[in-house]
């Protein structure tokens, strides 16, 4: 049976019970990581998640709400996981290789600690003792740089780029399809009502998408609003319009601003999904499991 994980359901904004963007979908099989957001790595663990058999992290963009707890990510996955394992493989746009490089590589920012840990007599007993060898191998990745349109296949699922409407040209973003025998999810990351994302969401069973709340009282937002400057995120009505264009069968609304989290603007944005789309809506919240992926696949068929 397939999980989805909702990890990070929130913004840049830190709140007591959100904060950026991050999931795991586990097939029973393999568990691919998208986006590594804030606390990614400790909110995998809350979940009862093992990071170490995390198989793949993919990236939607490189928004730091979306990828800063990457380091934490690779060092501990290094650090932990069996020796001998296999690398885990870091896919999303450009720079990503540069970015994991910059991490761990030769003249990466933790490569004090890769030294520390690999050299150090008490390391190299700890690392021993889980069943390593020495001298003890360097951070390892299966890392590349995806363009709209390119597929990467893993242990039973593949997974599909294609481009989200967000803050080109100054970086590229994507929306990934994640399909297997039992299920197809597709998980927006941060972009506009777009063409590309809704093909790409065709016919899948759920679709994660972004709530943005363009009226969120910031009188700074409220401006950008009035001048049309903000029209890279989507709000509940144009999530819910896509998901009825794509013809998916379970929206789940991500991505909340403080204000749409709200209780009271939550039911709303809710509400105003329900009226453009006429399946079912999940307004997530950090914590969040969704288990009966395959009963909404054969419901739809």
């Amino acid at each position: 049976m397939t999980t989805i994980h909702i990890l990070g359901s929130g913004t840049p904004a830190p709140t007591h019970d959100r904060f950026g963007s991050s999931y795991v979908i586990d097939t029973g099989e393999s568990m691919v990581m998208l986006d590594c957001g804030p606390g990614a790595t400790a909110k995998a663990a809350m979940a009862g998640i093992d990071v170490t058999a995390i198989d793949a992290v993919f990236l939607t963009h490189h928004h730091y709400d979306h990828s800063v707890d990457l380091p934490c990510m690779l060092m501990t996955r290094w650090d932990h996981e069996v020796p001998g394992s296999e690398p885990m493989r870091i896919h999303g746009p450009a720079p990503t290789v540069d970015l994991v490089d910059g991490i761990t590589g030769v003249k990466g920012i933790f490569r004090h600690d890769v030294r520390a840990r690999s050299e150090h007599p008490s390391s190299q007993r700890i690392y021993q003792m889980r069943g390593g060898s020495l001298p003890r191998p360097e951070p390892r990745w299966n890392t590349s740089d995806l363009e709209p349109g390119s597929v990467v296949k893993g242990n039973g699922w593949t997974v599909t780029a294609a481009r989200a409407a967000h803050v080109q040209p100054f970086h590229e973003s994507l929306a990934y399809r994640f399909d297997t025998a039992e299920t197809s999810i597709v998980i927006t990351g941060d972009t506009a009502r777009c063409s590309e994302v809704t093909e790409l969401a065709k016919g899948a069973d759920t679709m994660l998408c972004c709530c943005w709340d363009h009226h969120d009282g910031d009188d700074q937002i409220d401006e950008c609003v009035a001048e049309g400057m903000v029209g890279n995120m989507c709000g509940p009505e144009d999530a819910a319009l896509m998901a009825t264009e794509a013809g998916v069968t379970r929206l789940v609304l991500v991505h909340h601003t403080p204000s749409v989290a709200q209780p009271g603007p939550a039911a709303r944005a809710l509400e105003i999904a329900q009226e453009n789309f006429s399946g079912e809506v999940i307004f997530a919240h950090e914590g969040l499991r969704i288990e009966d992926l395959a009963t909404a696949h054969s419901s739809a068929r």
